[in-house]
């Protein structure tokens, strides 16, 4: 009996990539998301035992997406795949509930043997992630430390320019609690606005510019 495999993706050339690790293996896919909130509601129905997240998913930021899962699936085991690594982002999927991240630069080979460990209950880090977040923890202290795992997701959407509605809706919550938590940011960070925490994630990597091609 083979397990089965949930792949979240707006990526076909990914998709195709985790098909071709798997073939052969124990593993199969057994089934493929695109998008964002209904995906979501998928996924807790079909409560897969691994969920490959890849950063590439339109609609949900990684944080919303593994931050929903730990809560609603929690015997379902994430496995995030990076493009662009940053240890502040690195820890806080981490401490939402991923068991694994994953970057480009790891073949496959490499990817199946952490979809082995996170099956196990391990944690798995590609070396640049085990890297990344090494340098972040003694390196100068990044001031978006200081918020919690749940504000770190708000602060994501937000910077993202999603509306505290459509935050409320993602999450689950109400808009009132949202509105909570952004003012919680803003006092933590000592700034005053959504523009303000703009411009700091800018300022300490937490978010790169964007071309049309690529991350610049």
């Amino acid at each position: 009996m083979t397990i089965p495999v949930f792949c979240v993706s707006g990526q076909a050339i990914f998709q195709e990539m985790l098909v071709q690790t798997i073939r052969g293996t124990e593993f199969h896919l057994a089934g493929t998301l695109a998008r964002g909130a209904e995906g979501i509601d998928a996924l807790v129905d079909a409560r897969p035992r691994i969920v490959i997240l890849d950063e590439l998913t339109p609609q949900l930021s990684m944080f919303s997406w593994v931050d929903r899962l730990s809560a609603a699936v929690p015997d379902t085991r994430v496995l995030c795949y990076v493009r662009h690594l940053r240890g502040v982002s690195c820890q806080t999927l981490l401490s939402l509930g991923a068991k694994g991240i994953a970057d480009p630069r790891v073949d496959s080979t490499a990817l199946l043997r952490g979809i082995e460990r996170v099956l196990r209950g391990e944690v798995y880090l590609s070396p640049l992630a085990a890297q990344v977040l090494a340098l972040n923890r003694v390196g100068e202290r990044n001031p978006f430390q200081k918020l919690s795992p749940r504000e770190l997701t708000v602060c994501d959407l937000v910077i993202e320019g999603v509306r505290p509605m459509q935050i409320a809706r993602d999450l689950k919550v109400s808009p009132k609690t949202v509105n909570t938590y952004r003012y919680r940011i803003f006092e933590k960070l000592g700034i005053a606005s959504d523009v303000g925490l703009t411009h700091l994630a800018y300022r300490h990597g937490m978010k790169g510019l964007e071309s049309p091609h690529e991350r610049l």
